[in-house]
C-alpha cells in the first residue's frame, strides 16, 4: 500500500480516492505506516495526530480537489487548531493553536488530510533544520 504514495502525486490520489480504488483511510494508514519507518532517522515529523487524522478519513468529501491526501504542516505559520505550534522554539513550547490558518483551512477545504507537523528552523530563520527544541533533522530517504 505504501507504493501508493510513490507512485502518485497528490492529484493522483485524490483521482483513487474519488474512484473508488483507495479509502482515505488507507492513504492515511499508508503515509502513517512511512512516517514511523523513516522518521526515527530523519526527526522530520515532531508532532503527530494520527487518531484524528484517521477519523477525518472517515468523512472526507470525495469530490474534493485533494481528497483524501495525506499531508504535514510546518511548525511556523500553518496552525492547526488544537494543536501546538512552537515555531522550533523552546519559547513557544507550550503554545496551541487556536485557529487554522488560512493555508490549513485552504487544504481541508480542498479535501487533505492533517497528519502531524514537521520539524523547522528555530523561526525559520536558517537553511538547515536543526532547532535546540526538537533537535535536528538528518538523514535521507531511502
Amino acid at each position: 500500500m505504501s507504493s501508493l504514495l510513490t507512485d502518485h502525486d497528490a492529484l493522483g490520489l485524490a483521482e483513487l480516492v474519488r474512484t473508488r480504488q483507495v479509502h482515505p483511510r488507507e492513504l492515511v494508514q499508508a503515509a502513517i505506516e512511512r512516517i514511523e519507518a523513516l522518521n526515527p532517522k530523519l526527526n522530520a515529523v515532531i508532532h503527530k495526530r494520527y487518531e484524528k487524522a484517521l477519523a477525518e478519513a472517515e468523512n472526507v468529501p470525495l469530490d474534493a480537489p485533494l481528497a483524501g491526501v495525506p499531508v504535514l504542516a510546518k511548525d511556523v505559520h500553518q496552525e492547526i487548531q488544537g494543536e501546538p505550534m512552537t515555531f522550533g522554539s523552546k519559547s513557544y513550547a507550550s503554545h496551541i493553536a487556536s485557529e487554522d490558518s488560512h493555508f490549513v483551512r485552504q487544504l481541508k477545504r480542498a479535501g487533505a488530510i492533517f497528519l502531524g507537523i514537521t520539524n523547522v528552523p528555530e523561526f525559520a530563520l536558517m537553511a538547515v533544520t536543526e532547532p535546540r527544541h526538537y533537535g535536528p533533522t538528518r538523514g535521507e530517504v531511502p
